[in-house]
């Protein structure tokens, strides 16, 4: 069976990198040197028909204009994910930063493109949730949101855990084509690493709230936009951060993880 499987290919250097597709962050990166990756994108098409992609290219963190030595270019491309081998690529977009744009000191480089997707799956995502920017003491709910996930890891109750991210495993499993046993081995290998020596890092009221979504998602990030939901090992000193993506979902008053 045929399964579509969208990706952006990219590469880039020297910038603060931002790229969103329908207006969901799938890489925010400080890049002080040359990277160039593949970032999937099915679980930001909730269904088939218009996509939009938009990219932010920013000067490095503590710096106030675009090195000389920036760059950005990208891809949007189509897979085949339904055997071993990729039998399907069709490069169906591509945006590059114009040369001359080093040359201006823009605090920020921004576009846009749009390209059409034909998926086989619709998710039951947050199309249809609340309106946040409505939301009155929506950092109070989002807070409230991220101690209640800290304590029930910290508390070992992986049970409750597994009930909290059962959806957006769904949504995994269903947008990427795993099958029951692999959906499973997502959940057993994440719960054995926090069996292993993680302990949460307690986020901060210095963290920073993002509505993003078009306005239907939120979460805490760094300054670095990465996630707040921290985990370190004492013992290895490895790191653990948990993408935690929440919304409301109609009638709701308590925020949830999608």
């Amino acid at each position: 069976m045929y399964k579509p499987y969208y990706v952006i290919e990219y590469s880039a250097s020297s910038c603060l990198l931002d790229i969103k597709v329908n207006d969901v962050s799938v890489k925010h990166t400080n890049l002080k040197g040359y990277t160039s990756n593949v970032i999937p994108v099915n679980l930001v098409i909730p269904e088939s028909g218009r996509q939009q992609v938009s990219y932010n290219i920013l000067p490095l963190l503590g710096e106030t204009a675009l090195r000389e030595d920036a760059t950005f270019s990208a891809s949007v491309c189509l897979y085949d994910a339904g055997g071993d081998v990729i039998q399907k690529q069709d490069e169906i977009n591509t945006f590059t930063m114009p040369e001359n744009t080093t040359k201006i000191p823009l605090p920020v480089y921004k576009g846009e493109r749009v390209f059409y997707a034909d998926v086989p799956y619709k998710l039951d995502a947050w199309q249809n949730s609340q309106d946040l920017s409505k939301i009155e003491k929506l950092r109070v709910l989002v807070d409230s949101a991220y101690r209640k996930i800290e304590e029930i890891i910290s508390n070992s109750q992986y049970n409750l855990y597994a009930e909290m991210v059962q959806k957006r495993e769904d949504n995994i499993a269903t947008c990427f084509y795993l099958s029951e046993e692999e959906k499973k081995e997502r959940l057993t290998e994440l719960i054995e690493l926090f069996e292993s020596g993680f302990k949460i890092v307690p986020v901060s009221e210095k963290d920073f709230m993002f509505i993003y979504g078009y306005n239907k998602l939120v979460s805490l990030k760094k300054q670095d936009g990465s996630s707040a939901l921290l985990l370190k090992n004492a013992n290895t000193g490895q790191k653990l951060t948990l993408d935690i993506k929440l919304h409301l979902e109609q009638g709701s008053k308590e925020l949830t993880i999608i």
